[in-house]
C-alpha cells in the first residue's frame, strides 16, 4: 500500500490567516458602532430627550372632570400636539407651560369629543397642568389611559383610576 502525502497549509500560515480574519472583524465592529454613536451626537441625541412625566392626578369619584400635572423631564422642549383620553382625542384650547411650583393651577382644556389641536412647547423643567371635560362621569375604580402626542412624533401613555388621585 502505498500513500500519497498531501500537503496543506503549514502552522504559521494558518495562525497568520486567523489573526487577519479577527482583525478584520474588528475593523468592522468598530465602524459599525463609531456610525451608530456618531449619529446621535452629531444631532443632539434627539431620539431620547423628549420625556415627559405625569407628577400628580385627581380623578374625584362621579366626576366629570380629571386633571393631571405633566412635566418635561427630557433635556429638549417638548410641544404637545394632542391628548387623548381612551382613545378619544380631546379639545386641547388653553394648555399653558409654566416654571417651577408646587400646586399649579389646573387649566381647563375642553371637551374631549372635541377634535382641535393646540400645539403647546414646554422647555425643559417646565410643568403643564391640564383638566379634561369629559361628557359622562366614568364608573369609580375603572381604569382609564390619558396619551400625549407631541409634534416630533413622541407618544407618552399614562393610566388613572377613576375615584382616586396619584
Amino acid at each position: 500500500m502505498q500513500f500519497r502525502r498531501r500537503r496543506a497549509v503549514s502552522p504559521i500560515i494558518a495562525t497568520l490567516l486567523l489573526i487577519a480574519i479577527a482583525v478584520a472583524a474588528g475593523i468592522i465592529v468598530y465602524v459599525f458602532v463609531n456610525s451608530i454613536s456618531g449619529n446621535l451626537t452629531q444631532q443632539g441625541g434627539q431620539q431620547v430627550s423628549e420625556q415627559l412625566s405625569m407628577d400628580a392626578y385627581t380623578f374625584p369619584a362621579a366626576s366629570t372632570t380629571p386633571s393631571f400635572v405633566l412635566r418635561n423631564v427630557g433635556s429638549a422642549s417638548v410641544t404637545i400636539t394632542s391628548i387623548y383620553y381612551d382613545g378619544n382625542l380631546c379639545q386641547t384650547t388653553g394648555v399653558t407651560c409654566t416654571g417651577g411650583g408646587n400646586n399649579p393651577a389646573v387649566t381647563n382644556v375642553g371637551s374631549c369629543s372635541s377634535n382641535t389641536a393646540l400645539p403647546t412647547t414646554c422647555a425643559a423643567g417646565q410643568y403643564t397642568p391640564v383638566t379634561l371635560t369629559l361628557s359622562a362621569a366614568p364608573t369609580s375604580g375603572t381604569s382609564h389611559i390619558i396619551r400625549i402626542v407631541t409634534a416630533d412624533g413622541g407618544t407618552f401613555t399614562f393610566s388613572v383610576l377613576a375615584g382616586r388621585s396619584g
